[in-house]
């Protein structure tokens, strides 16, 4: 009897890595996931307030260009303007990795593009945040014409189809098993949520709908 009981010892050996290994591949990263999504939701403003026409700059080929005998102090001093002045406002744009992956790259762009138009139906109430992260039609009746209301419909939709790909990357990119994309949709959902405004449909975890 003890010799057969010693067979069993390499299966419960095995058996215990097996779930010592489900243990690691259900963890999620909450914390990542989260600081993650305020990145990418900062590259989203951040790009939609580049879509207004912005005034243009004199091309630097107008500048007059220095006497001969001071180009190098001119260059010198273009220099010390670039590390002393640019250096900085450029370490504010350096992103995360996550947000630097061409895929990631291409929604924040097309999210940014109908951002303006998302934030206005918001404060006028027809659109909310629901606690999947996602937009959601709220009081259509309050938009006048039916024209408007199309509007919106194409834009929760458009906007709905670049967050579920924004997920599925977000999982991809923090190795997190495709199962547990509702979590992600959660904790990006909070995030939506600190970051509406004040008026803005937001839905809450449980379930219910207030204007934050």
């Amino acid at each position: 009897m003890r010799r057969s009981l010693s067979h069993f010892a390499p299966i419960a050996a095995a058996l215990a890595a097996t779930l010592a290994c489900v243990t690691i591949n259900v963890y999620f990263p909450e914390a990542a996931i989260k600081d993650l999504s305020k990145q990418i939701e900062d590259q989203v403003q951040k790009e939609a307030a580049k879509q207004p026409q912005q005034p243009q700059q004199p091309p630097a080929a107008e500048t007059p260009a220095p006497p001969a005998g001071e180009k190098h102090q001119g260059g010198s001093a273009s220099l010390l303007d670039l590390v002393l002045g640019a250096t900085p406002a450029l370490a504010q744009e350096v992103a995360a990795p996550e947000i630097s992956s061409p895929a990631i790259r291409k929604i924040i762009e097309s999210r940014a593009q109908r951002a303006s138009s998302i934030a206005l139906y918001k404060s006028q109430g027809a659109i909310g945040e629901n606690n999947r992260a996602l937009v959601e039609p709220r009081g259509l009746d309050k938009l006048a014409d039916l024209k408007s209301r199309a509007q919106v419909q194409q834009l929760v939709k458009a906007e709905n189809a670049d967050r579920d790909a924004l997920f599925k990357e977000i999982a991809a990119a923090k190795n997190v098993d495709l199962a547990q994309l509702p979590k992600i949709q959660e904790t990006y959902a909070a995030t939506l949520r600190d970051n509406a405004r004040p008026g803005e449909w937001i839905q809450l975890p449980e379930g219910s709908w207030k204007q934050k």
